[in-house]
């Protein structure tokens, strides 16, 4: 607030009204014989002016350099201190230009102190107003965002389910299953029905349990061991502990979809996918298959699981190896999620 475009104007305008009841209340007696009014004036926009820029300096610069203390306890803690500079020298001002009864006194410094802290924790009210209205507006604005970027997820999640090639090759599967083994491709008719129930369900949701989206995980992993059978399989180390844990939804499916999409693999050149639940993480690992051809990737999809994790205060850690490819998320605990 302090650094206002018209922070010349805010004192101004503050030091004018307090002049003026002063003297309506003849309240211009602040010291221990009446002030000439030119006096009064000169001092009251005096220390006005330099109240509201000593917490203009405190907030610009020594707010910023303090970050693990609440901005407005430094703000508020360092202009006490300024208050009470400006106003010993106000007084030592005031009694050398005025001389006499007009001199340094504690009664003068005091009066002097209570005018100036007056202002003082007034401004910094109306800052601490401005600061959590800002921050409420800055949260609005990221919960805005957040549903963008959920939307944006639930679109490339629908997007890759409902491509051709995955609607054709899911197609095809179901086809020669038909042929060859009715009660397995009632399975995956099964499987694919829930993956499809599950998109349209809950992947507008901000969270979901991990017992859900493992569930989940594990149809879409039913659906790609009939497609590509011992060529693709998932050695899975799950700690039970965190399945109440929540995370965004659809995630692990996107990062298995991605091993799937940039990767080869063959019944003699298999591909295993580690999916590992510890220490609050889950973390899917690849050893690298890359194809030669991979065609057009936009990227997205990593990119929307790292905003969606940055928006509710954490991070993923993506490893690149060329040996291997990894992607740890963290699972949020109940109690976090309500604060977030």
């Amino acid at each position: 607030m302090f650094n206002h475009r018209y922070r010349v104007i805010f004192p101004g305008i503050l030091a004018l009204f307090s002049f003026f009841n002063i003297l309506l209340l003849d309240g211009d007696r602040i010291y221990q014989v009446e002030l000439p009014v030119d006096a009064t004036f000169v001092l009251i926009f005096s220390i006005s002016y330099a109240v509201w820029f000593s917490n203009s300096w405190i907030e610009k610069f020594l707010v910023i350099r303090l970050k693990k203390i609440h901005p407005l306890l430094v703000q508020f803690i360092s202009s006490l201190i300024a208050v009470g500079l400006i106003s010993l020298i106000a007084v030592i001002i005031t009694g050398s230009v005025y001389g006499g009864p007009f001199a340094y006194s504690t009664q003068n410094f005091l009066l002097t102190s209570a005018f100036g802290y007056r202002i003082n924790l007034f401004l910094n009210t109306l800052n601490a107003v401005f600061f959590f209205a800002k921050k409420l507006k800055e949260k609005e604005l990221e919960a805005e965002k957040l549903k963008t970027l959920n939307a944006n997820a639930k679109l490339e999640t629908i997007n890759n389910q409902l491509n051709p090639h995955f609607f054709f090759n899911n197609l095809s599967a179901l086809s020669n299953l038909m042929h060859q083994d009715i009660e397995l491709a009632d399975l995956y008719l099964q499987k694919l029905s829930n993956i499809y129930r599950y998109i349209l369900k809950n992947s507008s949701n901000e969270l979901i349990p991990f017992r859900q989206e493992y569930n989940f995980l594990n149809d879409y992993i039913d659906l790609l061991g009939i497609r590509f059978q011992s060529a693709l399989t998932f050695k899975k180390e799950i700690d039970d502990t965190y399945s109440d844990y929540s995370l965004p939804p659809a995630v692990l499916q996107l990062l298995v979809e991605n091993v799937v999409k940039h990767n080869f693999f063959t019944m003699s050149q298999p591909m295993e996918v580690l999916i590992r639940v510890e220490n609050a993480k889950c973390t899917i690992r690849n050893k690298k298959q890359e194809k030669l051809d991979k065609g057009f990737s936009s990227g997205v999809g990593l990119q929307n699981i790292m905003e969606r994790y940055k928006f509710l205060g954490r991070e993923i850690e993506v490893i690149d190896e060329p040996e291997f490819f990894q992607v740890t998320l963290s699972l949020i605990h109940s109690h976090e999620s309500s604060n977030s």
